[in-house]
């Protein structure tokens, strides 16, 4: 039985994956960092209520086995650089520190397709730098998943997209090959992939998955 820690619960992968969790047998209790309390009440669920500036008492939790980490943001959500930084790359940091002294084995980071901490891109730079630290952070074993487009209901609007989400589908069907990791994902798939991966408790060091990695785990 096992305990998970979800980070972004309220967020597009998230809270897909904590609704999964819920249901899931095999996971005991789900940890969840929000910002102020959810509607969502389960049995299994701890909710710690935190700012994110400071780390939350942690002493009450005997053990995590596997960190979910689904945080994200925007330029326009978060302009200030110093916070979005924190986001991005702190937060994830932390928790994969507190995690492996509660007994961490898996450390699930979601990513994005193009993510380098050398990209001129500046979601991409955040995230590739995320990467690479949490690749030298001695997690037991640590998942990277690198979508594309991912399809699904976010809480705020984000045109872009939308539009994406209407084109694709035709786009989609000319991505093959090396091409294929840039195809769109409904986010309920990769979150059972995630899902499925964790479930496998195997040490594997660090492991990337992009689409068809991601896909190929699912029908598993």
């Amino acid at each position: 039985m096992k305990t998970a820690l979800i980070l972004g619960s309220t967020g597009l992968v998230g809270s897909v994956i904590l609704n999964e969790l819920l249901n899931d047998s095999s996971y005991t209790k789900v940890i969840t960092l929000v910002r102020k309390p959810q509607p969502i009440q389960h049995s299994k669920l701890i909710e710690i209520v935190t700012d994110f500036n400071s780390v939350p008492d942690f002493s009450q939790i005997n053990h995590i086995d596997s960190i979910f980490s689904c945080l994200g943001t925007t330029r326009k959500q978060t302009p200030d650089l110093i916070a979005y930084r924190k986001i991005e790359i702190e937060i994830p940091l932390i928790y994969a520190e507190i995690g492996k002294t509660k007994g961490l084995q898996n450390f699930h980071y979601v990513s994005a397709i193009g993510a380098n901490k050398n990209a001129s891109n500046f979601y991409l730079n955040m995230k590739g730098e995320a990467e690479y630290l949490l690749q030298n952070a001695n997690i037991p074993s640590l998942y990277i998943y690198q979508p594309s487009l991912l399809i699904g209901e976010r809480k705020e609007y984000r045109f872009a997209e939308k539009v994406g989400a209407k084109i694709f589908p035709i786009i989609d069907l000319f991505l093959m090959g090396t091409l294929s990791k840039y195809k769109a994902m409904k986010v309920e798939n990769l979150a059972k992939a995630i899902i499925k991966i964790d479930s496998k408790d195997e040490i594997n060091s660090v492991s990337i998955y992009q689409y068809d990695e991601i896909m190929q785990n699912l029908k598993k």
